[in-house]
């Protein structure tokens, strides 16, 4: 696949950094052949706070990039509130769209092939709260996909007719409420395996910007949340679509890698 067709997908992804960490490679003396053994790879564990953010890019294009902020005990009430709403609604709104449909000439013909017996195409689930310890369904389709996400989809849409979103398997990402709201807006997403960062090239790129937060302040820690939003931006803004294309186009060869490893990951992408 050349590279160039690679425009079709729009790779998204979050990194959290922690603030006052140290970011970069670990080091270990081992032997040529052991790049894989248990004890040559060390498990990555933060330990203070953290910042979120969040990113977009296709080949040729930068996207728009995202840092979340920490909701205030009103946003949290109000949203809650929202919550209980949009349940209460869930039943009607739900034997609205099935009445619709068994207007339409889908259920017609399932109907001539006696399959629409209690038949319903849309089921839609309560929505349950998440805890306060990360983001939620709620805060992602809300605060980031709603105003953000989807409509910059909907902008490439216009450029790129068959183009796919990518988001990886987190539960905010594929819950029923996320998927439902997506599916609203007509936005058609990538079916993507799970545990596969490797394939996809913004993990890549989060990287560099943690080596270039580390390298441009050695020692000198980012120590501050507020600062730490600063830095990030700023990182996104150095990122050029040249670094953007370079880990687009290893796409081809960590898709081969991986095959030949039966969906293993134990390679340099």
């Amino acid at each position: 696949m050349p590279a160039e067709e690679w425009a079709d997908y729009a790779f998204t992804d979050e990194m959290s950094i922690e603030i006052g960490g140290l970011y970069g490679p670990c080091f270990v003396w081992r032997e040529k052949s052991k790049w894989w053994e248990d004890d040559c790879i060390r498990a990555k564990k933060k330990q203070g706070a953290s910042i979120m953010c969040w990113g977009m890019i296709s080949y040729g294009w930068k996207g728009p990039f995202w840092v979340w902020e920490s909701k205030t005990e009103e946003e949290k009430l109000r949203a809650t509130s929202k919550i209980l709403s949009y349940n209460k609604n869930c039943g009607e709104e739900e034997s609205c769209l099935n009445t619709a449909w068994r207007l339409s000439e889908e259920w017609q013909e399932l109907w001539r092939k006696e399959l629409a017996n209690a038949c319903k195409k849309y089921k839609i689930k309560k929505l349950k709260r998440g805890d306060s310890k990360g983001i939620d369904s709620w805060q992602y389709v809300t605060c980031l996909a709603h105003p953000l996400l989807w409509p910059t989809c909907q902008a490439r849409k216009l450029l790129y007719p068959d183009s796919l979103l990518m988001e990886d398997n987190t539960p905010v990402h594929d819950s029923d409420f996320t998927n439902y709201e997506r599916q609203k807006e007509g936005i058609n997403k990538v079916d993507w395996p799970p545990n596969s960062p490797h394939l996809n090239p913004i993990e890549h790129l989060w990287n560099i910007m943690k080596s270039r937060i580390q390298t441009q302040r050695g020692v000198e820690r980012v120590t501050s949340a507020w600062e730490m939003k600063l830095v990030l931006k700023q990182e996104w803004e150095k990122i050029t679509i040249e670094e953007i294309n370079r880990e687009v186009s290893k796409l081809p060869n960590i898709l081969a890698q991986c095959i030949s490893q039966k969906g293993g990951n134990k390679f340099h992408g």
